[in-house]
């Protein structure tokens, strides 16, 4: 009877090694066999919408939905003078105007959220939309305009509540920025950062003063490409951009805003 155990025992064992065995020789070759195949959770919800809401292309097969991030958002195309076709192509929200965050110590008060619309022209807005939230572009009326970039409206489902809504193309992305390395998120749009000093280089102003921050401060950093006057006289160790809000006094409202270099080692997003 024990001998029986013992068989069972060890032929478990040994069904058990190779089910492990298997089991990492197609994790290892997964990334190769399937590069294509395992869609995320957002394309798969984004697919079920489609599927529900009976949204087709221009030939009338369901819309083909895709991850572009190698495209440029917010109206820029890849080639000058070339309209960007956004359709069918999964992207986010995400902050463009950039008056009142960095013009008042608003920027806090998250979530930031953005302005929906009921058609491809006018100023009627239908609603509102969080910074973030995943859509799914199905049309677009957008036209060639200053600097080359493309102006107008996407019409986009929003992965949320499934609305069909229209949103002014230059707030969305195609990439999820605020998942990324504080240095490449600040090429795609504005974010959140709490300052925590960890490096050697303390913040520096436009005339290469510098001085303390308190750890914790949270600072708005600015996409790149909407400052371009602001030079870092410290590239090699204070690249990054941010705006810090001082009230000159502390029983005023009233907020200053002071543009910073920071190092990269002493911010962490946080929005």
């Amino acid at each position: 009877m024990r001998t029986g155990k013992r068989s069972i025992c060890r032929l478990c064992a040994l069904v058990l090694l190779q089910v492990l065995l298997l089991s990492c020789c197609l994790s290892a070759g997964a990334e190769e066999q399937f590069p294509s195949y395992l869609p995320d959770a957002t394309v798969i919800i984004a697919e079920a919408a489609v599927k529900t809401l009976g949204i087709t292309d221009a030939e009338g097969n369901p819309l083909t939905v895709r991850q572009a991030p190698e495209m440029n958002g917010r109206g820029r195309p890849e080639v000058k003078g070339e309209e960007p076709d956004y359709r069918g192509v999964l992207g986010y929200m995400a902050l463009q105007s950039d008056w009142e965050v960095s013009r008042f110590n608003t920027f806090v008060r998250t979530p930031w959220v953005l302005p929906v619309y009921d058609g491809p022209e006018g100023d009627r807005v239908a609603g509102e939309i969080q910074h973030k939230t995943p859509v799914l572009v199905i049309d677009q009326q957008i036209r060639e305009g200053l600097k080359y970039r493309f102006a107008g409206r996407l019409q986009v489902i929003r992965l949320d509540t499934r609305e069909i809504v229209w949103i002014d193309v230059t707030q969305f992305v195609t990439v999820p920025y605020w998942t990324l390395d504080v240095t490449e998120a600040v090429k795609f749009g504005f974010s959140i950062a709490v300052y925590r000093s960890k490096s050697r280089h303390e913040p520096m102003d436009r005339k290469k003063h510098t001085g303390p921050l308190p750890d914790g401060s949270w600072v708005l950093l600015c996409e790149a490409s909407k400052f371009p006057y602001h030079i870092s006289p410290d590239k090699e160790n204070r690249p990054l951009l941010g705006i810090i809000f001082r009230s000159n006094r502390e029983d005023s409202e009233a907020y200053r805003r002071y543009f910073l270099f920071f190092n990269t080692e002493d911010l962490t997003l946080v929005y």
